[in-house]
């Protein structure tokens, strides 16, 4: 069942929070939202009564390398993967993504060399797209993560586009700077890959010397993209010319831009620009990049993703909204409404208005921050969905 009654919610819609507010779902869409209370004995709907909690739109996470880690979240120590999908969907509807966009890496010698996977990428993306198709909890998309040194995976790009396996893109170049070299940044370098200093400055030599995908192979691919209507980003600009190089070949999204420099010039060609949510919960970036909420009260960042840590997209929503850089409802559009757009599916997601899928959060934020209450997906309440529909010994047979 997926007509439910919330009575008594403080509903954030993208302009406004309207105290007491009800709302009324019908197989899984939101059909009225009202200054009252509906019948909540109403024969069919589930009944929900929020006592003046927070009524939230679902959060839509555009980049999460979750799904990787869960698989392989040990060099070598791999995991069935549709064990791992379902179990990564447990925990995400605890954090409040109701649409999630599953990172997935494709070219990029350095996670095969650190994954250590027995898994070859076709068989990855194949049975992570197969799991996506089933009767989930969340809203399971992918996200193809393409590495541009990655010559001999380039045509397979294609092949996954055509089959319908990608719903978002984006252009990675994780080639070394010269900057790499100075002796802070080699240390750290050092120490995170657990290798000497001989050994470091030899890798990134040779991954600076890598050759990449050319100009015209990029708008190709870029192109093709455009046919297949799936938005595409550029990843970790650093410079004002790399934003309108990209720019001006057709991509719109700048993920986590490098410099402040590199994310006023994206929102100056109106593109939408991504930073990691993770930096607003720690307070900065632990590599030494732009500080998300400076760059969010400045106008330079609109869209939240979790990138590596997931429960981190909510706790940031209401860190923008305490500290006062943000309203709440435009400090949820972050994680909703903007994302969604950048998507391309606002039509039926990203807020709590009429006619739109109900996938809404149940959030109390009377304590010290926001603890979520109930995850709602499609009108199915996440917790008791998980339990009575989920029909697990099916997925598995």
């Amino acid at each position: 069942m997926n007509n439910l009654i919330i009575n008594n919610a403080r509903i954030v819609t993208p302009e406004e929070v309207k105290a007491n507010g009800s709302v009324l779902i019908e197989n899984g869409k939101i059909v009225e939202i009202a200054s009252k209370p509906f019948n909540s004995g109403l024969f069919g709907y589930n009944s929900i009564e929020a006592n003046g909690k927070y009524l939230l739109p679902g959060i839509i996470d555009l980049h999460t390398d979750a799904i990787e880690v869960e698989i392989c979240p040990r060099p070598a120590a791999d995991f069935p993967i549709e064990v791992a999908f379902r179990e990564l969907e447990k925990r995400m509807c605890g954090t409040g993504i109701t649409t999630v966009f599953h990172s997935m890496h494709l070219g990029s010698r350095e996670y095969e060399k650190d994954f250590r996977s027995k898994y070859k990428r076709p068989e990855v993306f194949k049975k992570v797209f197969d799991a996506c198709q089933k009767h989930n909890l969340l809203n399971n998309k992918i996200h193809l993560r393409y590495e541009v040194t990655g010559l001999e995976e380039y045509n397979f790009c294609y092949e996954l586009i055509s089959n319908g396996y990608i719903s978002f893109f984006s252009f990675m170049d994780h080639t070394p700077t010269e900057d790499l070299l100075t002796e802070e940044k080699l240390e750290k370098f050092c120490h995170r890959k657990r290798i000497s200093k001989e050994q470091a400055v030899k890798e990134i030599h040779e991954r600076m010397e890598r050759p990449k995908i050319t100009k015209e192979q990029k708008g190709d691919l870029i192109h093709f993209l455009k046919q297949n209507h799936i938005p595409i980003a550029s990843h970790d600009d650093r410079t004002t010319d790399v934003i309108e190089r990209n720019h001006q070949m057709g991509i719109t999204i700048a993920e986590f831009p490098i410099t402040i420099e590199a994310a006023a010039k994206a929102v100056e060609l109106k593109m939408d620009t991504v930073g990691g949510a993770a930096n607003v919960l720690r307070g900065g970036s632990n590599l030494g990049n732009i500080n998300v909420q400076d760059a969010i009260s400045q106008g330079l960042i609109n869209i939240l993703c979790s990138d590596y840590y997931p429960p981190a997209i909510l706790q940031s929503i209401f860190i923008l909204f305490q500290k006062n850089i943000l309203s709440l409802p435009k400090s949820a559009n972050l994680a909703s409404l903007n994302a969604a757009k950048a998507a391309g599916i606002d039509n039926c997601k990203g807020s709590i208005e009429v006619g739109k899928d109900a996938d809404v959060l149940l959030v109390d934020y009377t304590h010290s921050g926001p603890i979520l209450e109930k995850s709602i997906v499609g009108g199915n309440i996440s917790g008791e969905y998980s339990l009575k529909s989920a029909k697990i010994y099916e997925y598995y047979n």
